[in-house]
């Protein structure tokens, strides 16, 4: 039992191998957490079946895979300022004007029509590193999303070791119950002949009271880790509570072969990879503001028709064109640049806390998991 309960342990801490690792565009079509399936070293169905049901239909899961489609989004909506940014309008005016020294009424119908383009160059990077910003988040997304269905599979699988246990520790408490029973009243009927003591009937009774007294407990705790199982799998349904509340055996894991040094199993870790992700994004994000120091170039068009007859709008000598390039340099702002650039140093430098942080917290779990395990 111990070694199992270790196993799950060590499963959730390593975090297993992603099928998407190597792409850095997650598969979110993905059924399983980890490619080598370590559950099935249980041999036991229903636990597989359950692990396949959470990963389905898990609430948690779901809001992972949303946050990596929001991420995808801004990382997409950065993208877009490398392109420039078009705007068509369009103006129709009627007007009558008699204001001649004859005062004869004169209508117009006044026409405008044309395109516009706003598109800022990134000479210094700022819109580059932005873009690079959102991308690392958005990879550190996948990585959370990752973490998060290692974890969903080591707490199903946990859940249902214990569901197991209490079963087994029950089972054996109402056999011990009977006996303890059966004992109590050949003692009493010793009693009733005289062949024993009052303090053997009471012994006796005392012992079975003690017994009687766990079962409630031993109860709860079998509902209890099946409405967890129900939570985690996101079934709250009848048929699944009384197909886990029949009794089965305790699932028997085969012994495992650990390989690897612990820096190899660390790089494993969704949530290492994820702590170096949102670290490599607060870097870009930090030079995307110290890029506000330098000043912005802008090209600016414009392309139409306009003239006050509209049956003549589209001749040759009605069109208008400019191109105006331009340049914006912030002198002065208050130090909002700067305090812009500090704030976003310090957000930095919590990013490589975290990071270390993250790391040595790793490192001690692996280890302890890794000498516990092979004790």
């Amino acid at each position: 039992m111990r070694r199992i309960l270790f196993l799950l342990f060590l499963s959730l801490i390593l975090g297993g191998r992603s099928k998407a690792q190597q792409d850095p565009v997650l598969d979110l079509q993905q059924t399983m957490p980890s490619e080598d399936s370590w559950w099935q070293f249980f041999g036991d169905s229903t636990l597989i079946r359950l692990i396949d049901k959470s990963v389905a239909n898990n609430y948690n899961l779901q809001n992972a895979v949303k946050n990596i489609q929001l991420a995808k989004s801004r990382w997409r909506s950065q993208q877009g300022h490398f392109f420039p940014s078009f705007s068509a309008s369009a103006q129709y005016t009627p007007e009558k004007s008699s204001l001649g020294i004859d005062h004869a009424d004169n209508y117009y119908h006044i026409g405008q029509a044309g395109i516009e383009m706003n598109w800022e160059i990134d000479v210094f990077g700022n819109i580059r590193k932005g873009a690079k910003a959102q991308k690392e988040y958005y990879l550190a997304s996948q990585e959370d999303y990752r973490g998060t269905m290692v974890s969903l599979a080591s707490e199903v699988a946990m859940a249902y070791i214990r569901l197991r246990t209490y079963q087994q520790q029950l089972e054996v408490a109402r056999n011990n119950l009977e006996s303890q029973e059966e004992i109590l009243r050949i003692n009493e009927a010793k009693l009733a002949a005289g062949l024993t003591s009052n303090l053997t009937v009471a012994q006796s009774k005392g012992l079975w009271l003690q017994t009687k007294a766990t079962l409630p407990g031993l109860e709860a705790s079998v509902y209890s880790e099946v409405n967890t199982l129900a939570v985690l799998t996101g079934e709250y349904s009848d048929s699944l509570r009384q197909a886990l509340l029949q009794v089965h055996p305790l699932p028997q894991g085969n012994p495992i072969l650990m390989q690897g040094i612990p820096a190899e199993l660390i790089r494993r870790r969704p949530d290492v990879r994820s702590a170096e992700r949102t670290m490599d994004a607060l870097a870009a994000a930090a030079g995307a503001t110290r890029a506000d120091w330098w000043p912005k170039f802008y090209l600016t068009g414009a392309f139409g028709y306009g003239n006050e007859y509209y049956k003549q709008f589209f001749k040759k000598e009605n069109m208008t064109w400019q191109i105006s390039p331009s340049i914006k340099w912030t002198i002065f702002s208050g130090r909002q640049i700067a305090q812009a650039n500090r704030q976003a140093q310090i957000q930095l430098d919590e990013g490589i806390n975290t990071y270390n942080q993250t790391l040595l917290t790793a490192l001690q779990e692996v280890d302890d998991a890794l000498s516990s395990y092979n004790k």
